[in-house]
């Protein structure tokens, strides 16, 4: 007959010592529910059907024997054990209550996600134990689709694992062997050894092993072998939010700079150090069209980036970088190339109030292959928009001061200039609602700038006679002669200078709307209608007294295919500042409708264009692309109407006068549950600054069944007839992994490049990479940057 026991009686009638050992227990009464219980030379005995509880722990077996003196109980038959969300099963098992040491044989559990198996476990510690002949898994199969088989496992719960001799199993096949494995559970990446081919490199195998140099502090290991490179090794650390970033717990879709500003709002620190190193074999290997100067087989990355609150307000900022040369990245991290091919290296302090910012910076450009503008070292302090003495009149400011200079790479015709600087703008502004519909804000400022040096530089042709001697048909040398003409650029110094400027403008906006509840479309999206217009008009104004000609350019104008900004503090390139009065006229349309809850934006249009009653040219004509009264008529489309569609169109168009025609336009559509297709082109004719390109680009995804997807992936340059990159692969469904496998090709200037991709990821370890990836540009480590970045 079943009954339940509590060891509270039987315990009362033992010696004091027993009543002592649950006092120091936490006086929680331990409970044994068996068939048949009872009480045997002073260990209390359990038979069939067994279940023991105390505090947190639950376990079953079908035979146990509990000691009350030493709080062991050795356990028989089916056990399980409960505790902490973990779950181990064993044939037999010696298990302390109070210690939680642990003893099986047989034993199998889980630490999320993995699944597990062995010989024998035992407790190193309270919270963590070491396994023999152990298997881990995350398939939940019963014949696991892939395992790994350690001779030893010593497992820290949600921490990590790490294994010894360790073979890995796809199915019943061994494909990899390592003597050592360490498998974090929070920390993506922490191993990875993936082989393949890429034309730039050959054949190469690359590796990486991720441990934990604290709890706060990660570190990464890399060894890189290249058929045509040499061997390539690399070290990286990572701490803090940068840490918890390569986690899979974080936001995938989260960007850098997102996290950053996250990371500011939260006064959180992070930091991230990164190098490699390869004596490269083939330094002048170039699958480009253009020319490559001598690289030196010594090549490196040292980087670092740091962000340390030392108050809730008060942060420190570094970001450097030192690359061996200019060709670093691009040769071995192309992803990276294209996004930053010439990193910033500076330091920073930066106070943050609601109304003011301060900031003391150094910027210094350590790689002396590329242009760069120093400031060692550059103080500013901005005060954000606020009222003055609680009136309407608001008030806002920015001044910097420092060492300012721009080097120009190694080998360039352009000399370095550097000079001292103070500049300081001031403004005021009244913005304010009229007759309870129109919004007016007219605003003044003065700007003052201080150049210590001041210049410009001016063309120089030189002509070079080189003089060549050769033997004649005659057998007698003869000498002949070549002239050729080199443009060099001189610095014209001009001394110190003292430029002032006022602003004065005049932004206004009004709203006008209707709503039509009537407009229902379930296929739509559309739950009622409401379309709001907003016509506005901006008036910009700038007198200065020195031409930007006149000045060293530091802080100088970019171009860009778009207009600059003309209100202040938008316009932030201070050196090119120059005489205008343009007057930028546009409306705004929204349409909005109801969903889950909430109002969204259906469709969005933005268009505008510019009158220049006087067009600056920043102090250099040649920059304009378009010199006309009249700008191009500019548009900006979005359209998500519902969440499987988008379209975006950012156009402009010389309606008015000449000038120059772009169109850019994304095309997002998932037409059915099993395909998605993207479509992109990027069109611009006629800007002097950049050639006329017509690029088409195509992306689609197919889901051919449960168990297979096809992806392509595709970009066509109308303008050179060239298909510029193509990708395409298959994807394999493998219950707990999903492989895939394809092809990239690049044309670079009429070279092309290619590589193999083959991945295999586990589902249950998404940033886990088991890996077979051979897409040259998505690997992390070829002396580049974490994925998770």
């Amino acid at each position: 007959m079943k009954r339940l026991l509590s060891l509270l009686v039987p315990l009362l009638l033992c010696a004091s010592a027993a009543r002592a050992q649950i006092g120091s227990f936490g006086d929680v009464p331990i409970e044994i529910t068996s068939e048949a219980t009872r009480m045997e030379g002073g260990l209390a005995i359990a038979d069939r059907n067994v279940i023991i509880r105390h505090k947190d722990t639950l376990i079953y077996c079908d035979y146990a024997q509990y000691n009350p003196d030493t709080h062991d109980s050795y356990l028989t038959g089916n056990v399980r054990i409960y505790r902490e969300g973990h779950l181990f099963t064993a044939d037999r098992a010696i298990y302390n209550l109070e210690t939680k040491i642990l003893n099986a044989s047989s034993f199998e559990g889980d630490v999320t996600p993995f699944e597990f198996g062995g010989e024998s476990i035992s407790t190193l510690n309270n919270n963590s134990y070491i396994g023999k002949d152990g298997i881990f898994t995350t398939s939940d199969n019963s014949k696991p689709d892939w395992f790994l088989s350690a001779k030893t496992v010593r497992i820290y719960p949600k921490d990590r694992v790490i294994f010894s001799r360790v073979t890995v199993y796809v199915g019943q096949t061994p494909v990899f062997w390592y003597p050592y494995l360490y498998q974090s559970l929070n920390v993506d990446q922490s191993f990875s050894f993936t082989p393949g081919y890429y034309s730039v490199w050959g054949a190469f195998v690359t590796s990486q092993f991720t441990f934990p140099i604290s709890d706060t502090i990660s570190g990464k290991l890399r060894l890189d072998l290249y058929s045509q490179r040499g061997i390539g090794v690399g070290f990286e650390m990572r701490w803090g939010a940068e840490k918890r970033s390569a986690t899979p717990f974080i936001k995938a879709t989260e960007t850098k700079e997102e996290k950053q500003a996250r990371d500011v709002q939260h006064g959180e620190n992070w930091g991230h150090f990164l190098s490699y190193y390869i004596d490269d074999s083939k330094p002048g290997t170039n699958e480009t069209s253009l020319a490559r100067e001598n690289i030196n087989p010594n090549r490196y990355r040292v980087s670092m980036q740091d962000r340390t609150f030392l108050d809730t307000d008060l942060y420190t900022t570094v970001n450097v970088t030192k690359l061996s040369d200019a060709r670093f990245l691009q040769d071995f991290v192309p992803g990276d190339f294209r996004e930053d091919p010439n990193p910033d290296s500076m330091i920073a302090v930066t106070k943050w109030d609601e109304n003011y910012s301060a900031i003391l910076m150094a910027r210094k450009q350590i790689n002396k292959d590329f242009d760069g503008t120093e400031k060692l070292p550059e103080f500013a302090f901005d005060v954000k928009r606020q009222p003055i003495f609680g009136t309407k009149i608001q008030y806002d400011s920015e001044t910097s001061t420092g060492m300012y200079q721009r080097n120009f790479a190694n080998g360039s015709l352009f000399p370095d200039y550097k000079s001292f600087r103070a500049d300081t703008f001031q403004q005021l502004s009244y913005p304010g609602t009229y007759f309870g519909w129109l919004s007016l804000n007219p605003h003044m400022g003065v700007r003052g700038t201080f150049y210590e040096d001041s210049g410009f530089t001016q063309q120089d042709i030189q002509n070079i006679t080189t003089s060549n001697t050769v033997i004649g048909p005659d057998g007698l040398p003869v000498t002949t002669k070549t002239t050729t003409q080199q443009i060099n650029e001189n610095l014209i110094k001009n001394g110190s200078l003292f430029r002032a400027a006022v602003t004065a403008g005049l932004e206004a906006s009004f709203k006008f709307s209707r709503e039509y509840e009537s407009v229902q479309s379930r296929t739509w999206g559309l739950d009622g209608l409401r379309h709001i217009v907003q016509p506005f008009m901006d008036y910009s104004f700038v007198y200065t007294n020195r031409n930007p000609e006149e000045i060293y350019q530091f802080d100088r104008f970019t171009p860009s295919t778009q207009v600059p900004p003309i209100d202040f503090p938008q316009f932030n390139s201070i050196d090119s500042l120059d005489n205008w009065s343009i007057l930028r006229l546009g409306v705004r349309n929204r349409l909005q409708t109801r969903r889950d809850n909430t109002t969204i934006n259906w469709l969005e249009m933005d268009t505008y264009f510019d009158i220049d009653q006087h067009r600056p040219d920043f102090g250099n004509a040649a920059l304009l692309a378009d010199t006309g009264t009249f700008s191009n008529l500019y548009n900006s489309i979005k359209w998500s109407p519902l969440p499987w569609l988008g379209l975006n169109i950012d156009s402009q168009f010389p309606v008015f006068d000449h000038g120059f025609t772009q169109v850019n336009t994304s095309f997002n559509f998932q037409v059915n549950r099993d395909l998605t297709v993207s479509i992109g082109n990027r069109y611009i004719s006629g800007n002097t600054q950049f050639q006329n390109s017509n690029l088409l680009s195509f992306g689609g995804y197919y889901r051919i069944n449960d168990n297979w997807g096809f992806t392509v992936g595709e970009q066509y340059e109308f303008a050179t007839s060239t298909l510029e990159a193509q990708t395409y692969s298959f994807s394999r469904d493998l219950s707990s992994w999903v492989a895939s496998f394809g092809i990239n090709i690049e044309d670079n200037g009429g070279k092309s490049t290619y590589g193999v991709i083959f991945t295999f990821t586990l589902k249950d370890l998404p940033n886990v990479r088991f890996p077979l990836t051979l897409d040259p540009s998505s690997i992390a480590g070829l002396g580049g940057s974490s994925s998770s970045k």
